[in-house]
């Protein structure tokens, strides 16, 4: 069964993903961050036991930390299938649907964290989702609410509807062009904020970003998907001109660097995790600009392999430890077996 990372979506030249989240906590504990690791694994251990006999969780698989190694961890966390701070709890466990587009985490931040992710722009899909499965935990978990406040949680800014929403976009042309620092300092008078997925900071190796709502209080889950919509539609028109600019003026230069980039990742080997992103984003761009034409299988996901070049990932899938060079030839094969072939 095909994970959701590995199809494409609505607007996929420039939407990878549309990601919805949910902060929940349970009535009679402490937050997750106030638990000791005996009421922690009490807390686990009773709400697992709840939703594992969930009829509609059935073909989900649960997971607890006790039981997975580090690589393991590692490897959900690069799949974003856990958030890095719930992989770096010594106390958790969660649900994972078989395409990996739902999971349900338990002892994160909050003591319940529902995600739900679906291919391209698409964030009613993604709300679908995860309310749905909001509503089957709230009818055997009881929740933290108050008439007033709405979802109690650890963080105030996610106070009310408890809702994270998210598009994660590729803007090689927007950052390419220095414009996109710009629009990042402008969002937070939206109550939004973009961030890296695979960088720090300004550092974006891959130009893949998130944009997502800052707070959520005194807004209900329609209006905080709305205005994110709203201003992720004017960044991804944006990105799309400043392709068709740099198509318009520097043609043979776009097909250049797209075939080059083409080229490299059909025959290196060894890579670099930052020189894999670089050369899968400038391929991505050029398959979006339509420069392989009818060439390349229509709707193929370079963003899968962007997942499967992970260290940890790699590593899973080769079964073993790798040294740095071994994992620079283990990307690299990774990648010649995976890429789809020009015809």
């Amino acid at each position: 069964m095909a994970r959701w990372f590995e199809n494409n979506g609505p607007d996929s030249d420039v939407v990878i993903s549309s990601r919805v989240r949910l902060a929940r906590n349970i009535r009679d504990y402490n937050f997750s961050l106030k638990l000791d690791g005996k009421s922690a694994s009490d807390m686990i251990d009773k709400t697992m036991t709840e939703l594992s006999g969930c009829m509609e969780f059935a073909d989900y698989t649960g997971y607890n930390f006790k039981d997975l190694n580090e690589y393991q961890k590692h490897a959900m966390e690069e799949r974003h299938t856990i958030s890095r701070f719930l992989m770096e709890q010594k106390y958790a466990a969660g649900l994972v649907s078989p395409e990996e587009d739902v999971s349900v985490m338990i002892n994160e931040e909050d003591h319940i964290r529902i995600q739900s992710f679906v291919s391209g722009r698409d964030m009613k899909s993604a709300y679908q989702k995860a309310s749905s499965a909001d509503d089957i935990i709230g009818r055997h978990v009881p929740y933290a609410y108050h008439e007033k406040y709405g979802y109690l949680t650890t963080c105030l800014s996610s106070v009310g509807t408890g809702m994270r929403a998210s598009y994660m976009l590729h803007l090689p042309a927007l950052s390419g062009t220095g414009q996109l620092a710009g629009i990042i300092g402008e969002l937070g008078r939206f109550g939004l904020k973009m961030t890296s997925v695979f960088g720090e900071g300004s550092s974006s190796p891959g130009d893949i970003y998130r944009i997502s709502n800052q707070t959520t209080l005194g807004l209900t889950e329609q209006e905080l998907i709305d205005n994110l919509d709203n201003i992720a539609g004017q960044i991804i028109e944006q990105e799309r001109l400043g392709r068709q600019q740099y198509m318009k003026l520097q043609q043979v230069a776009a097909e250049d660097a797209a075939y080059r980039s083409y080229g490299v990742l059909r025959y290196a080997r060894k890579l670099s995790l930052k020189d894999a992103l670089v050369l899968l984003s400038e391929f991505r761009m050029g398959l979006a600009l339509g420069m392989f034409g009818d060439n390349i299988e229509k709707g193929y996901s370079v963003y899968q392999l962007m997942i499967g070049i992970q260290p940890y990932n790699l590593q899973l899938a080769c079964n073993s430890r790798l040294e740095l060079t071994e994992l620079e030839v283990a990307r690299a094969t990774f990648i010649r077996n995976n890429l789809p072939q020009i015809v």
